[in-house]
């Protein structure tokens, strides 16, 4: 027999997907396919994202610096950059959808998700943009390039599996990919 925290946790869980329309009784929706796909801390938020469609109408750099918010986290005490300009008002709703899970997590009594963080997405734009890694990190002495090597592969992993998601993906996932996948971060990706 399953102690009652599972339980407890598994009925929280189960209440929360389908109040959102991942589930359907015992059932997965189209929604909760996609979902049972997405491999990130922040699943059910992304999920949400791309339901909501704030990928479609991104070019490639803007994809990037979006999807960072899911998998940066940050290892060392910086200044918060923001979002870049173009990103500020899908920021702003990522963050309220962000809290809004939150409390919709706090009230199923479930483990709540991070906030997604856009502490990479201006380095992400850059870099898939064209940016050499001189340009990028000129200004940063305290940069770490494996730091840096290590985000944009997750970041890479994360825009491959939004790809795959089908049956079309955001116009800005293959342009995302192409532009990050490049230099030392092919090069990191080859071994």
């Amino acid at each position: 027999s399953l102690p009652p925290g599972v339980v407890t946790a598994f009925r929280g869980i189960m209440g929360l997907l389908e109040r959102r329309g991942y589930v359907d009784g015992w059932r997965l929706t189209a929604k909760g396919q996609r979902l049972r796909r997405v491999y990130n801390a922040l699943d059910l938020v992304l999920a949400e994202a791309l339901e909501l469609g704030w990928f479609e109408a991104l070019d490639g750099p803007e994809t990037a610096a979006l999807a960072s918010a899911f998998t940066f986290e940050p290892r060392r005490e910086s200044e918060d950059l923001g979002w870049p300009p173009a990103l500020r008002d899908i920021g702003h709703r990522l963050a309220s959808l962000s809290e809004e899970i939150g409390a919709a997590e706090r009230h199923a009594r479930v483990p709540t998700t991070r906030a997604p963080d856009p502490g990479f997405a201006a380095t992400a734009l850059r870099w898939a943009a064209g940016s050499s890694l001189h340009e990028i990190f000129a200004d940063d002495e305290t940069a770490a390039v494996g730091d840096f090597v290590r985000n944009c592969r997750q970041l890479i992993d994360l825009l491959r599996q939004i790809r795959d998601l089908g049956p079309e993906p955001p116009s800005g996932v293959r342009e995302a990919i192409r532009g990050l996948d490049r230099g030392v971060v092919s090069a990191a990706g080859a071994f």
